[in-house]
């Protein structure tokens, strides 16, 4: 499925826009309408290019550079096919190799008169530490196991987070992060041990950092969840958020 549309997209350009404070790379270079980010591969939104202003273009050339950068930080060219990207941009990437890599959903919601409960077992730090850093990456994929990495790309955040460690008695089982920029709260990084799965912790802790988020100022919230999460899309539609738009990851391999 290629990137679709689901709202207008001046909301599609102030998330994707946002997506680059609230998650930002060690290093960012612009190609006209696109961010080109770089964060020693870890985290695809943070190691790929992805269109910030409507019916971004890119020429051979520039794909070129851009292919050889990607290539010069040893990652792989990738780039994020949303509906904010030209499709001439798009057909010239098809024809030089890329393939899928992956596939994810942009969703939104309004916060307008909406107030969330906090739960008593999670706890909100401003800054991560050590046990949230190491949390995350315990339960996240292999090549995601890097506390050093993470530490990188949210020790970089400059506008308002709030990270989220979730307890059993003293066991942490849940971390996850929200950060707020000029009235939009992304919601990321939501890891939980399988083995608490379906207790409800997962939407506590969200619920938490969204009642963080709304307090400093949030009206709208966003994310991005892949589009074979079926438990994570129909968590986050009952807490009010709706499909935006579809996006794809493509990408050179080898």
């Amino acid at each position: 499925m290629s990137s679709e549309l689901y709202g207008d997209l001046a909301e599609v350009r102030a998330c994707e826009q946002r997506i680059v404070n609230c998650w930002p790379a060690r290093s960012t270079l612009i190609f006209g309408g696109f961010a080109v980010r770089f964060a020693h591969g870890y985290s695809g939104r943070a190691n790929s290019a992805s269109a910030i202003q409507t019916r971004a273009y890119l020429g051979e050339a520039d794909i070129a550079v851009i292919e050889q950068l990607y290539r010069g930080a040893g990652l792989p060219p990738t780039f994020r096919d949303t509906p904010l990207m030209s499709r001439a941009t798009r057909k010239r990437l098809d024809r030089r190799g890329y393939v899928l890599k992956d596939a994810s959903f942009g969703m939104i919601a309004d916060f307008t008169g909406v107030t969330f409960p906090r739960s008593t077992d999670v706890e909100i730090a401003r800054k991560p530490g050590p046990e949230w850093l190491e949390g995350i990456s315990r339960f996240q994929t292999p090549e995601k196991r890097s506390p050093a990495h993470l530490r990188a790309i949210v020790g970089a955040i400059r506008v308002p987070a709030f990270f989220a460690t979730a307890r059993q008695g003293s066991r942490a089982i849940g971390f996850g992060y929200t950060a707020v920029d000029r009235g939009y709260a992304e919601i990321a990084s939501v890891m939980l041990d399988p083995a608490a799965r379906g207790q409800g912790i997962g939407r506590g802790m969200v619920e938490t950092l969204l009642a963080e988020a709304v307090a400093a100022g949030a009206t709208r919230g966003f994310l991005q969840v892949e589009s074979n999460n079926r438990i994570a899309r129909a968590l986050y539609q009952k807490l009010g958020y709706r499909d935006l738009y579809h996006y794809e990851t493509i990408w050179l391999k080898g």
